[in-house]
């Protein structure tokens, strides 16, 4: 990834050590991050603006410090420009990812998707609209994953946006990692499908919900979310999903950190 310039908006960025209000933009048009500054601004956040040029397969230091520095990333997609994406989680790691484009194909919103954003909205809907999106998105990231809790011997630390397991790190995707999160924390509570779809996936809540089933399944695979270990993972057709806890012991929760930031990612 290669660096054009870096550009700080004075008038949204005052100096503070304080980095939970500050959002990252990358962006090679400076019309868009003025933008998008203006719409974090107005929600209350301050941002830090880079622009790139050809590619995200490698992040400078300078890139990587300035995304560990802020409790999101607010990258700028366009679909006239040719971007070589690499993985965004590992590229801008334990970051809230939230992609605008004006690029609505399926294919480039699976894509970002799939590369590690977390959510994807389009830079042509309405002013109002997209701002209470982005409002959204990072008020419900700041509530739901600032806290590290355990439940058994399951360990959700929500600055590594990491689950362990009896000591024993379990390989999720991001999305996965989230859903885990959002079922653990409303446990033997049904949730809809149409709640995971627009909390997690950030889709509209009629879409097919496949993607949700198949992350599911996973889950249930790679957390071991059976009875022999104390859990079910309970699939109420066209209604949604419940997490039951089968063990007496599993029921309590306990603070086992504070997340060095109240981070948004």
């Amino acid at each position: 990834m290669s660096i054009a310039r870096t550009q700080t908006f004075e008038n949204y960025l005052s100096p503070s050590d304080e980095n939970s209000d500050q959002v990252f933009v990358i962006s090679n048009c400076l019309t868009d991050a003025e933008y998008v500054s203006s719409l974090l601004n107005r929600s209350g956040y301050r941002s830090k603006w880079v622009s790139f040029v050809k590619s995200l397969s490698q992040v400078p230091a300078e890139c990587e410090q300035l995304s560990s520095q802020s409790a999101a990333t607010v990258l700028c997609h366009r679909k006239f420009e040719n971007y070589k994406l690499g993985p965004l989680d590992q590229l801008l790691p334990g970051q809230r990812i939230i992609v605008l484009s004006d690029c609505d194909a399926e294919h480039t919103v699976v894509t970002l998707l799939n590369s590690g954003a977390h959510y994807f909205f389009n830079l042509r809907e309405n002013e109002s609209l997209l701002q209470a999106r982005l409002q959204a998105a990072l008020r419900f990231n700041e509530a739901a994953t600032s806290k590290s809790f355990v439940v058994g011997d399951i360990d959700f630390d929500a600055t590594k946006r990491q689950i362990t397991r009896r000591g024993k790190i379990i390989d999720l995707s991001p999305k996965e990692y989230e859903l885990a999160y959002y079922l653990f924390s409303n446990r033997d509570r049904v949730v809809c499908n149409s709640e995971l779809m627009t909390s997690i996936w950030s889709l509209p809540a009629s879409n097919d919900t496949r993607r949700i089933d198949t992350a599911a399944c996973r889950l249930r695979k790679k957390l071991l979310l059976n009875t022999e270990n104390g859990w079910q993972l309970k699939r109420l057709r066209n209604i949604g999903y419940r997490l039951i806890p089968v063990a007496a012991e599993l029921m309590g929760e306990q603070e086992v950190r504070e997340p060095r930031v109240a981070a948004i990612g």
